[in-house]
């Protein structure tokens, strides 16, 4: 399991609001009450921290909502636990119990990343566009010197995404300086360079998106690293 993709500070983390009926709502009071109360203990029993929000309700159902902190310490909500008077009422949906009798069910919407275009928006901004190698969706890029080294880059590819890793090779003919710097501003975590050298002793030349050369490696060993900065989120 990875971390959550927001690198949160412990002091960041948000309170969870339960919002509470407004006038204007539909349903009726004791089943706001017993929805709140619900909210309430759910809350307590996970021994999380929240905030209570008066009448700040959307006018169909009382709802926990999670906001998160970007880069710029701005709130965002992300995810709800909803519940929905509104829907249950025009739909008449219900249901018989065991007294027998027609009873309306409660409704409860549960959206884990809410606007998926808002979540993507504030992913973005959080990381600046360079992911954690588990999240990039490239996340290493084969850069051949020349033509000549195009064969042994399809095989190096076969070979990594054999091994699960998200690879493509930069085939432009473009200088490598030119398709190094292409890939540092996409942030791939990973540039795999390779030339006759590496080519003949069946390597590559490692470079990374903040700019460090760590240089020449084996591939059994770059697997392992970038395995295990996978594991561990980083």
């Amino acid at each position: 399991m990875h971390p959550h993709p927001f690198p949160l500070r412990h002091d960041q983390i948000p309170c969870l609001p339960v919002h509470t009926q407004s006038e204007q709502s539909a349903g009726e009071v004791e089943k706001w009450d017993a929805a709140t109360d619900a909210l309430r203990k759910a809350l307590e029993r996970a021994g999380l921290k929240y905030d209570v929000d008066e009448g700040g309700a959307a006018f169909y159902g009382p709802k926990i909502d999670l906001k998160m902190v970007d880069a710029l310490d701005r709130e965002w909500q992300l995810s709800t636990i909803q519940f929905d008077f509104n829907e249950s009422e025009r739909f008449e949906l219900e249901y018989v119990a065991e007294d027998g009798k027609a009873h309306r069910p409660y409704m409860i919407h549960r959206a884990l990343l809410g606007s998926i275009e808002r979540f993507l928006g504030v992913l973005i901004e959080t990381y600046a566009g360079a992911f954690p190698v588990w999240l990039a969706p490239v996340q290493a890029i084969i850069i051949p010197i020349a033509d000549r080294h195009l064969d042994y880059a399809h095989q190096l590819k076969e070979k990594l995404q054999a091994e699960g890793l998200r690879v493509e090779i930069d085939e432009r003919s473009e200088r490598m300086n030119a398709k190094i710097r292409d890939a540092q501003n996409q942030k791939i975590p990973y540039m795999l360079v390779i030339g006759d050298k590496e080519q003949e002793s069946n390597q590559v030349a490692l470079r990374l998106r903040n700019g460090e050369n760590p240089g020449p490696i084996e591939i059994a060993t770059f697997v392992d690293r970038a395995k295990k900065e996978i594991v561990d989120g980083s």
